[in-house]
């Protein structure tokens, strides 16, 4: 009689776990097919986690995890939707945020997993896709489970009952609808053509919808079932046989890069920041030593921080004398790999200079300004190991990428290029009508005081942009900047 009971409370919290992931698949379609994202993405998130929150409510412990902190970014990246209009956040945010919503999940649900481990992405894989396979045929087995039970337990207690309700209702319902149809006109009418009804649904707009609709569905369903049928996680993983490389062969490798990196300091003092006074060799000139190299001194940085890790990690640890030497090394090439960031952020000032401001290479200062954080924590964690690096390059970020999605780029892009404009005269109007709409206030007020052929880009490029905006009437595309868009350029019509 429990086994019983216990099916049928599982069953029943199967068929609100489908009605619930339904109605978020309707939701889905409804706030996005062929609607530009807004306000409705964070709606839609939210809407997400409160029905995984429901989903894993007797499981829930309110205690302190990163789990929930990861709720932060996710809804800010989420907000993000409605405050600003760049396509690229746009495109990494449909990425970024689910896979936080993975880790978010997995760590309430398992506040003990090692989240700075390589074995908590194959967790989330595990749970963000095996198991959602899995579960792909579940809400049939639990439809069927359900009718099932009813037919067990009400339906041998009260099918007679039914079976004559049936039967008197059947010719009072003739009777009626006979009455009514003769009663009103309009509802003889409606129901003469009850099958006309079918004609007015549109197969080419309903077939996608429906797919759209099924897939969000089924993998909510999938997903959040993963978590109510799997068993206690198991927290342990079986770990890989523990890699050490020899402190000596460290040490070595280190001396060969830093004499490199030595060398590189060195002509880099004399060239770079010695400016136009320094003569250069033949056959370069200082803007082209300027504008080449800042992309390859940056992925050397990152390198770099690759070998420091990775030394940390397996560098035996048994010899005190010789692993000071190598922290020493390590502190060097930290040191080393800091002017190089230097030097590439004033190398790609010196080109935006001369060449102008762009996504691209702005993106590129914020990704040197976090590498720059992080050797700071890595070189803290060099001489004290009880620092987690790991946890903190992972949370720091994300804190860094959540408030690069709240800074106006492109908007800076825009005033950056014509404070050149005014100063030099030179302009790619062409490249500031592909910003987003963080700009259009700043070509407004570009167009007022350019020459005519920048004020023929400009105007054509806004009438575009209210043509865009007149057809976003929903209040799910709802967007601060576009708002505040709509607002100027209805003001200078």
């Amino acid at each position: 009689m429990e086994v019983n009971k216990t099916l049928e409370t599982r069953t029943k919290d199967g068929l609100y776990c489908i009605l619930f992931s339904l109605l978020l698949g309707i939701i889905f379609d409804r706030l996005f097919f062929d609607k530009a994202p807004g306000i409705s993405y964070s709606i839609f998130i939210g809407l997400c986690i409160g029905f995984f929150l429901w989903s894993i409510r007797d499981r829930i412990r309110m205690e302190k995890s990163f789990g929930w902190f990861l709720l932060i970014p996710i809804a800010l990246l989420s907000l993000s939707f409605a405050v600003h209009t760049e396509n690229i956040f746009y495109l990494l945010n449909f990425l970024a945020v689910p896979i936080l919503m993975i880790a978010s999940s997995i760590l309430i649900v398992n506040s003990s997993l090692k989240w700075d481990k390589s074995s908590f992405i194959s967790e989330m894989l595990r749970k963000g896709i095996a198991n959602v396979l899995n579960n792909i045929t579940k809400p049939f087995r639990i439809l069927k489970a359900s009718i099932k039970i009813e037919r067990t337990v009400q339906m041998e207690e009260g099918k007679k009952q039914i079976l004559i309700g049936i039967l008197v209702s059947l010719p009072l319902l003739a009777i009626l609808i006979i009455l009514l149809s003769s009663a009103d006109m309009i509802f003889g009418y409606y129901l003469a053509n009850l099958t006309k009804i079918f004609n007015n649904i549109n197969i080419e707009e309903f077939v996608p919808h429906t797919i759209i609709t099924l897939v969000i569905s089924f993998y909510l369903f999938g997903y959040v079932w993963g978590f109510k049928s799997e068993e206690k996680t198991i927290g342990k993983v079986l770990d890989a046989p523990a890699v050490s490389w020899e402190t000596v062969t460290i040490i070595t490798v280190l001396a060969a890069l830093n004499i490199l990196y030595l060398i590189f300091t060195i002509i880099q003092f004399s060239y770079l920041y010695g400016g136009n006074n320094i003569a250069l060799p033949a056959d370069f000139t200082y803007a082209e030593y300027a504008r080449k190299g800042f992309f390859e001194l940056t992925a050397a940085t990152f390198i770099n921080f690759i070998i420091v890790l990775s030394c940390l990690k397996y560098i035996k640890k048994d010899n005190k004398r010789l692993l000071k030497i190598a922290n020493l090394l390590l502190t060097v090439l930290v040191a080393f790999t800091l002017n190089m960031l230097f030097s590439a952020n004033f190398k790609l000032t010196l080109y935006e200079a001369a060449f102008g401001y762009t996504f691209l290479r702005v993106s590129v200062h914020l990704f040197m300004l976090l590498l720059f954080i992080l050797y700071l924590v890595v070189a803290a964690g060099i001489w004290y190991r009880k620092i987690p690096i790991v946890k903190s390059i992972i949370v720091i970020t994300i804190i860094m990428y959540t408030i690069i999605n709240y800074l106006n780029i492109d908007g800076f892009i825009a005033r950056k290029n014509i404070e050149r404009y005014n100063e030099t005269g030179k302009l790619d109007a062409y490249y500031l009508t592909t910003l987003s709409f963080e700009a259009v206030p700043y070509l407004i007020k570009l167009r007022d005081k350019s020459d005519s052929h920048v004020k023929m880009v400009i105007d054509k490029n806004l009438k575009y942009r209210k043509e865009v905006l007149d057809k976003q009437n929903s209040w799910t595309e709802f967007n601060f900047s576009k708002n505040r868009t709509r607002k100027l350029l209805n003001q200078g019509s």
